[in-house]
């Protein structure tokens, strides 16, 4: 997760201030190999070519230098932007000759990209309609990861409240809700695969207890018989993974 905008947030300093770094001091970079390596997948499925990359709200920057190390980007050229001080200081640690880190708006530059990143951020955003059609045209390419917070079960647990609480998510989306946000927006979908939560076991194994073992053999059990989509639907534990252009 991380966040673009600072006015967007009015008077908010989650982000900018100490509030996020303190209660996550790791910017959620253990997921940032796993997230990368979807990212890679979705675009090679589509045979998307991208010489230049921009990732806003690049956090700590662990996605951006996974994914330079996957074969299809081994040529590439990447830029991260984000708000927060905090995350941009220990991205910059990270820093090579096809990797830089900016601590500031992208919607202030003129930079355009083949390919723009915009992973786990415009839930976090008050005015997310605005932000996203800010953002396009600044690239020929786009890849969205957006949480899918808006479940069945997710709703009848107080789901999106414990989000808000704990991320500092605003708004809440299921499959269809995400894809017609970006549509309404003006973005072109070319693909969405999901991402599982399954896919971050091997960097969260605090999630493997008796109750989280029995939610996935159960959305396992309903993806078998009504599909992934409807498993999703009800249960969750699953974010989408969004190829547009």
């Amino acid at each position: 997760m991380a966040v673009v905008r600072e006015a967007e947030f009015g008077s908010n300093d989650l982000y900018t201030g100490k509030g996020y770094a303190e209660a996550h001091p790791g910017w959620h970079d253990e997921d940032a190999g796993t997230k990368a390596a979807k990212i890679a997948k979705i675009v090679r499925d589509n045979n998307v070519t991208c010489r230049t990359i921009v990732d806003i709200g690049c956090g700590v920057g662990g996605v951006l230098n996974a994914l330079l190390e996957h074969d299809i980007f081994r040529d590439s050229t990447a830029v991260g932007y984000d708000i927060a001080p905090y995350a941009i200081t220990a991205a910059k640690l990270r820093e090579r000759d096809n990797l830089r880190f900016h601590c500031g708006d992208f919607s202030h530059t003129s930079e355009n990209y083949d390919l723009l990143l915009c992973i786990d951020v415009f839930e976090h955003i008050d005015d997310y309609m605005g932000f996203l059609r800010r953002i396009r045209g600044r690239a020929k390419y786009y890849v969205f990861h957006i949480p899918l917070d808006m479940t069945i079960l997710g709703v009848l647990r107080g789901l999106p409240l414990q989000r808000r609480k704990e991320v500092g998510h605003l708004h809440y989306f299921d499959q269809t809700t995400a894809l017609a946000t970006l549509r309404d927006t003006g973005f072109e979908i070319i693909d969405n695969q999901y991402t599982r939560m399954e896919d971050f076991l091997h960097v969260h194994p605090e999630w493997r207890t008796a109750k989280s073992t029995l939610a996935m053999a159960g959305r396992q059990l309903v993806r078998s018989i009504a599909g992934e989509d409807l498993s999703v639907r009800v249960l969750g534990g699953a974010s989408l993974m969004v190829l547009a252009s």
